[in-house]
């Protein structure tokens, strides 16, 4: 199931979004003290609610047009174009009053707003690219990111040796970098998808209004994980911004494969929702292999936690080792809520996730407030933690009323699997690079055998 054709490309699209979004992240980290660290994250924050914003749900919107004819699908597309074009103007004028409502330092304004202005191409690109989903050219996106990937790794490579170890020139090869990437997907989509239409502002609104509960849950689900590093910036240091970004980070690099698994599932949900019998079968695989994979990578970043920040960050970051065990509590809740989110999406019940995420994020804000000053960085995780469980709860009671996602998961299967995983880390592994090797090798031969049980399992069934 997992090893079709498109899912190379979206393994594709994912290795250079890991590349561009989270490696590059982690480089910085490295590279500079954990106070500039801290200003990168926080305008590396808004510049990704800004490129949110500006998203505003178009793309995941985009994924349910495949059952409309090709007419429906390029009026669609050209509104939401002209929509982006309007959202844009908007977060202009957001973003100076943003400047005037904050205090940080003259370096942290200017990168804050040379990546804000990279949001921009970014989006664009983005929604170019993506809609190449909905005529299954999922290379178009794959060779997108593969480009912006490449020339991110050639300027780093050459900045490192020649130029400056400054937040301010990583951020500007990250503006340079996607802009070539908005290029390519303009291009792209002009001489290879549909036409566009002239411009209609009442459907440019119209597009807004109907994209609506798509922006929302996008912005403000998103939102769970980016406003605790706002609210600290806001009432803490530097330092320890940067230190809680780091924890953030892992748990966004140990995310991405919950967007190949969305990507390639809403639009096959969406074209098969009538038919439960089918639906209620794959949705059950999927969120088993999304338990197995979970535990698996729960189980290694628990025993590897010590040499996977110093493989990413520094010595001066291991005190996000106290955290740890919230971190993998807020990973494994994300999780879960991989497949109820495909169920409501692919239903038509946006609005539901619309809904969870606005209770979500200003139950996140109050107790952020609360949290942070008493217990700093441990109170951000906490506030996430619980977050995600008020989330988490909505999501599956109104996904598991539309489809009955956790029938047939073959619980023993996996108890089996990741109790032998766990043996081998308390019995013969220690925490070190090599053991962590041996572990991320044994990770995929346990997949490869659940995946040749199940295969088995399901010709029987035939």
């Amino acid at each position: 199931m997992l090893f079709d054709k498109k899912y190379i490309h979206l393994s594709t699209s994912l290795f250079f979004k890991l590349l561009i979004n989270v490696f590059m992240v982690f480089y910085i980290a490295k590279r500079v003290t954990v106070a500039d660290f801290g200003s990168f994250s926080i305008a590396f924050v808004v510049a990704s609610l800004t490129t949110l914003c500006l998203d505003y749900g178009f793309n995941l919107k985009a994924l349910v047009l495949t059952s409309k004819s090709n007419e429906e699908i390029n009026e669609e597309l050209s509104s939401m174009i002209f929509s982006k074009i309007i959202l844009t103007i908007m977060a202009f004028f957001c973003f100076l009053l943003f400047s005037f409502l904050t205090s940080y330092d003259n370096t942290t304004y200017l990168v804050i707003l040379i990546l804000t202005a990279s949001a921009v191409p970014t989006s664009f690109g983005n929604f170019y690219l993506n809609n190449f989903k909905i005529i299954n050219r999922l290379d178009k996106e794959a060779n997108g990111y593969i480009i912006q990937g490449s020339c991110l790794l050639i300027m780093l490579i050459l900045n490192h040796y020649y130029g400056y170890n400054d937040i301010i020139y990583y951020a500007l090869i990250l503006l340079l970098v996607r802009f070539i990437y908005m290029t390519y997907g303009f291009l792209s989509f002009r001489e290879t998808f549909f036409k566009l239409y002239s411009f209609d502002f009442k459907n440019a609104l119209n597009s807004i209004k109907t994209a609506a509960p798509y922006g929302i849950h996008l912005i403000l689900g998103t939102s769970i994980i980016y406003i605790d590093t706002f609210i600290l910036s806001l009432i803490s240091n530097l330092e320890n911004v940067g230190l809680y970004q780091a924890g953030m980070r892992i748990i966004m690099a140990s995310m991405l494969i919950a967007v190949i698994i969305s990507d390639a599932f809403i639009p096959e949900i969406s074209k098969a929702y009538k038919d439960k019998k089918v639906v209620t079968k794959k949705l059950s695989r999927l969120f088993e292999f999304i338990l197995l994979f979970c535990g698996l990578t729960t189980i290694t970043l628990y025993f590897y936690k010590q040499t996977i920040i110093l493989l990413l960050f520094s010595e001066e970051y291991l005190l996000i080792e106290s955290s740890i065990l919230l971190v993998i509590a807020i990973i494994i809740l994300r999780y879960i809520g991989i497949v109820p989110g495909i169920i409501l999406t692919s239903y038509g019940k946006q609005v539901i996730r619309a809904n969870a995420v606005v209770v979500s994020i200003i139950f996140s804000v109050v107790l952020n407030l609360i949290l942070i000053p008493l217990y700093n960085i441990e109170g951000a995780f906490v506030a996430s933690l619980l977050a995600h469980v008020v989330l988490n709860i909505i999501y599956v009671f109104y996904a598991q009323r539309t489809v009955i996602f956790t029938k047939n998961i073959s619980l023993s299967l996996l108890i089996s699997i990741l109790i032998i995983g766990y043996s081998f880390q308390i019995i013969f592994f220690k925490d070190s690079k090599l053991f962590l090797l041996i572990t991320i090798l044994l990770n995929a031969i346990m997949v490869f055998v659940y995946f040749k049980i199940i295969n088995r399992k399901n010709k029987n069934e035939t």
